[in-house]
């Protein structure tokens, strides 16, 4: 993963014209933006546990890397607990500064949804850009690893605040565009 990484980072500082057409391979056609929710404090009540200073640090990090690739979302979705709402607001809030998108809320990002239940979901989305889908693990790295047709999720180790990004065209498997972590971009603090 790392060489692919480091690619990225080169990419995204490149001119403004080199940029769009990166923009444009991201946007064909529909790419998913698998998220992890960021660093959460602890806490007795999981569904009510907010982001932790770190945990805000991490998906500001993450908002300011989409934002200076030129990344925007045309669709959002967060599962309902606090630190993942909270992960996407923070996340749409820099990325989508001059497209706001309104973040939609659903359980199927909820660890508790049957992949099959998950999947039919999905494909009811309808939009050719790109798609944040904000949840928790193991959830997350479960639906990565499925739609890539790996055999384990753990080939795709989702840490906190990671994304990967996939380009999904159903029936076929996804192809794995992206994948980092909050580490890979803290150079660009917001």
């Amino acid at each position: 993963m790392q060489p692919v990484f480091k690619a990225f980072i080169h990419l995204a500082n490149l001119p403004a014209c080199q940029r769009i057409a990166i923009k444009r391979y991201l946007d064909w056609p529909m790419k998913l933006f698998f998220l992890r929710h960021a660093e959460a404090v602890p806490g007795e009540n999981d569904t009510l546990r907010a982001l932790s200073k770190d945990g805000r640090r991490q998906a500001r990090d993450m908002g300011a890397f989409f934002a200076s690739a030129g990344i925007e979302f045309a669709a959002a979705f967060s599962s309902p607990l606090v630190r993942a709402r909270q992960t996407a607001e923070i996340v749409l809030e820099l990325s989508n500064k001059k497209k706001p998108v309104k973040l939609q809320l659903t359980d199927m990002l909820l660890n508790t949804v049957e992949p099959q239940e998950f999947d039919s979901w999905l494909r009811r989305i309808k939009t050719d850009g790109r798609v944040l889908l904000v949840g928790h693990n193991p959830s997350m790295a479960e639906h990565v690893a499925r739609l890539l047709d790996l055999p384990m999720a753990s080939a795709i180790p989702m840490a906190k605040g990671a994304v990967a990004c996939l380009r999904w065209e159903p029936p076929d498997a996804a192809k794995l565009k992206l994948y980092i972590t909050p580490k890979h971009v803290s150079w660009v603090r917001a």
